[in-house]
């Protein structure tokens, strides 16, 4: 497990303790990649995409606002598609964070 991968599971089992809780938020884990399928029915593998290029590793429902949250590691910059994803939830109203950290993910949350 990658650093990022643990601060994103830290920050995710957060959320869930919070979701059941408070009942204040919903979240789901929403970044984008791809799932390799056994199909039963022959021998071939195939690989189903989730996401967007660019998604956000977290999305949250808020206070009424779209929250889109990308995980980094104290080092880590956004690629290309992720400051493009950035961009067009921002011009549709939506908020955008890019967290290092589970207090990051506290602030936003007070």
């Amino acid at each position: 497990m990658t650093k990022e991968d643990t601060i994103k599971k830290i920050i995710l089992n957060y959320l869930i303790a919070r979701e059941i809780e408070k009942k204040d938020i919903y979240h789901f884990r929403s970044g984008a990649g791809a799932v390799k399928i056994n199909d039963p029915n022959n021998t071939k593998q195939r690989f189903f995409r989730t996401g967007r290029p660019g998604c956000p590793d977290i999305t949250l429902c808020y206070k009424g606002a779209f929250i889109g949250i990308e995980v980094k590691t104290e080092t880590g910059i956004q690629s290309q598609s992720q400051k493009e994803a950035e961009i067009q939830i921002v011009n549709a109203w939506g908020k955008y964070y890019l967290v290092r950290s589970l207090e990051e993910v506290k602030e936003i949350l007070k």
